[in-house]
């Protein structure tokens, strides 16, 4: 997984700086993977844009600013150091936004996320999208495939970024390997991720807010996993599940063997 989560953190640094990430909400996910190499991937719940809308809920107050004596101790600002710090604040929401822009996220108005819930209702799988408001979008998602080859939910419309919240990824000997790389709880999804990298896990960012359960269903071979409860009897077969809060700490992992 290191090749990949390397690039993910390599290409998602410019969305760390600004904020401008998407994530899981409240959810219920469910898949369904089974040995003749079928799935079936059903995402109900929130997805959460992290954006420039978020800045935009922030507007410029003196109160932002910050003035230091030289002994370090913060002083009044003079009217001259106010109107500066002021220009940058809206120069960096300005440039938040359109950042976002460019990696093919709404920006902050109501109207370009209307138009990107819409957007996704023409590619397979969105059942229904609806924009809420802050930020906040309604999915149903639900995809039957065959994974004969790697597949990631969700790919947006125009973003060249890949955040994944699931992935499937073939091995050669057959077997399957499930991850959930945004199903961090609480965390911020790149701090157990540049841990696994060897770094510090301490990466800037919005936290997520990822809250539900995702349960993996098969008539295949659970090998190894990561849950707390482990495998479980199931109509299908077996199922594991992992039950995602605040308080959770490790990208959910299965691998199974058709």
């Amino acid at each position: 997984m290191n090749h990949w989560t390397g690039r993910l953190l390599s290409l998602a640094a410019p969305l760390l700086l600004t904020g401008c990430l998407w994530g899981p909400g409240k959810f219920a996910s469910d898949l369904t993977l089974r040995k003749d190499g079928s799935f079936v991937l059903d995402y109900r719940g929130e997805i959460v844009l992290e954006n420039a809308e978020e800045m935009a809920k922030r507007p410029w107050k003196p109160t932002i600013a910050h003035c230091m004596k030289e002994d370090g101790s913060e002083r009044p600002c003079t009217a001259d150091e106010l109107a500066q710090q002021k220009s940058a604040y809206l120069t960096k929401q300005k440039s938040d936004e359109e950042s976002a822009k460019a990696f093919g996220i709404p920006g902050a108005d109501e109207a370009s996320n209307r138009a990107f819930a819409a957007k996704l209702m023409k590619y397979a799988g969105w059942r229904s999208v609806a924009y809420r408001g802050n930020g906040v979008f309604d999915v149903d998602y639900h995809l039957e495939g065959r994974a004969t080859q790697d597949f990631v939910f969700p790919i947006m419309p125009d973003s060249a970024i890949v955040i994944p919240f699931f992935t499937l990824r073939r091995r050669a000997d057959g077997s399957v390997l499930v991850s959930a790389p945004a199903l961090t709880g609480g965390m911020n999804m790149f701090g157990p991720m540049a841990q696994q990298m060897g770094g510090e896990g301490d990466m800037k960012g919005p936290p997520s807010r990822a809250q539900g359960r995702f349960t993996v269903h098969t008539d295949g071979q659970i090998v190894t996993n990561n849950s707390e409860d482990g495998p479980t009897p199931d109509p299908a077969g077996q199922a594991v599940h992992w039950d995602i809060s605040p308080g959770s700490n490790k990208i959910p992992e299965t691998l199974i063997r058709l």
